[in-house]
């Protein structure tokens, strides 16, 4: 390990960081993850280790880096994987500038998640500068499209490499994060029929009876929700987010739609989760036969399902997160990962036992302050390397 940490030394992590957050990948950008996987295949190949990118779609590439195993058999095969892909600047007037004051680079994506691709990145190339040689695979995958529908870890499932483990870079403070909430996002309809609302009582107000609804989840549902704890990942939640019907003041309303966020917790299941919303919409029509409404998914299918994981504390993975965060004086008591991140996919897809680590704050992503520590990203390419020997063996 002593021969890693001396060639971590001349990977300025820092630098390998600004560089690519001066490289837009923004959501809905033209040729959006163009630039920035062809930047990592670059970097990696300049190093000696075998990289490559495909593309998915038209400017939407995942970017692959792999260092073989000499003795595949006997060790564990491990990814480092993030995504290529942020939200957009806003009125984040510095986003791209990669700005450092020696103690943070700042701009769109230093923490989520250019930075902790820049740390996988130093990792791998300081163990194949040391002439380290892993018994298992250790392989780099960068993903595309992580902020919207997730096309690109549906693209990295079905073509591989898979691994036996992965470590998801989101921005954790260093924490070893064993699982996340799974997420649908969901819209239902109600439907009326349009009158003058000076004859409100010969019409249907679809805003009426969506509220209905909305007042038996508020009251009804999330107590129930409330009852349900995982030890980790806590309590499974409803947010009504939006809802939006009607024309103008004057006429009853024929249509709204309320759509809603569903963060659920290991032991339940998708198909439950609509069916509770349905049998809320049963109860409605049961009380009043004008009541009209259904629920769909917003994606309707055209993303994997995002379901919660959780791994189990024991996973040779886990223990050695934990072992090198806490030598390096980070807290080795595992969390959960409080937002969505493609580890759902990955655990849900087959036998991947997924974490979630990486340097810099959730809390400041999105935001016109998103910034990442320069110690973190040093102490992050450290933990990575020190993962990589531990589990893969060498």
């Amino acid at each position: 390990m002593n021969r890693v940490y001396e060639e971590l030394k001349g990977v300025d992590v820092a630098a390998l960081t600004a560089e690519m957050v001066r490289i837009p990948s923004y959501s809905f950008m033209e040729q959006q993850e163009n630039a920035i996987s062809q930047y990592i295949v670059d970097f990696f190949q300049r190093e000696g280790i075998e990289a490559y990118r495909y593309e998915i779609e038209p400017g939407r590439f995942n970017a692959v880096a792999i260092l073989r195993g000499e003795a595949p058999e006997e060790g564990n095969s491990l990814m480092l994987s993030g995504h290529l892909d942020t939200v957009q600047a806003y009125d984040f007037a510095e986003a791209f500038e990669g700005r450092t004051d020696g103690e943070y680079i700042y701009g769109r994506g230093s923490c989520d998640m250019k930075g902790p691709l820049a740390a996988m990145m130093a990792a791998m190339a300081a163990i194949h500068r040391s002439g380290t040689k892993l018994k298992g695979d250790l392989v780099f995958y960068g993903v595309s499209d992580e902020e919207e529908m997730g096309i690109g870890a549906k693209a990295m499932i079905e073509r591989g490499p898979m691994t036996s483990a992965a470590i998801i870079g989101e921005p954790t403070e260093l924490r070893v994060a064993v699982g996340h909430k799974g997420i649908e996002w969901i819209e239902a309809a109600f439907h009326g029929t349009k009158v003058h609302g000076a004859s409100e009582e010969q019409g249907v107000n679809a805003i009426a009876s969506a509220a209905k609804f909305v007042c038996k989840i508020e009251s009804e549902y999330k107590p129930v929700l409330r009852g349900r704890v995982h030890p980790l990942l806590g309590r499974p939640t409803i947010n009504v987010g939006t809802i939006v019907g009607g024309d103008q003041p004057s006429t009853v309303p024929d249509l709204c739609k309320v759509r809603m966020d569903r963060r659920c917790i290991v032991g339940e299941t998708i198909p439950q989760v609509y069916g509770e919303l349905e049998a809320i919409l049963e109860e409605l029509r049961a009380e009043d036969p004008s009541f009209q409404g259904e629920i769909r998914d917003v994606f309707d299918g055209q993303t994997l399902p995002h379901e919660p994981f959780c791994t189990d504390a024991e996973e040779p993975i886990v223990r050695a997160a934990v072992n090198a965060v806490a030598s390096r004086g980070v807290s080795g008591e595992l969390t959960a990962f409080k937002a969505w991140a493609d580890s759902g996919f990955m655990a849900a897809a087959g036998d991947c036992k997924c974490i979630v680590l990486g340097p810099g704050e959730l809390s400041v992503a999105h935001s016109t302050r998103e910034k990442v520590s320069i110690a973190e990203l040093n102490k992050a390419a450290e933990i990575y390397a020190d993962i990589a020997l531990q589990y893969c063996g060498c």
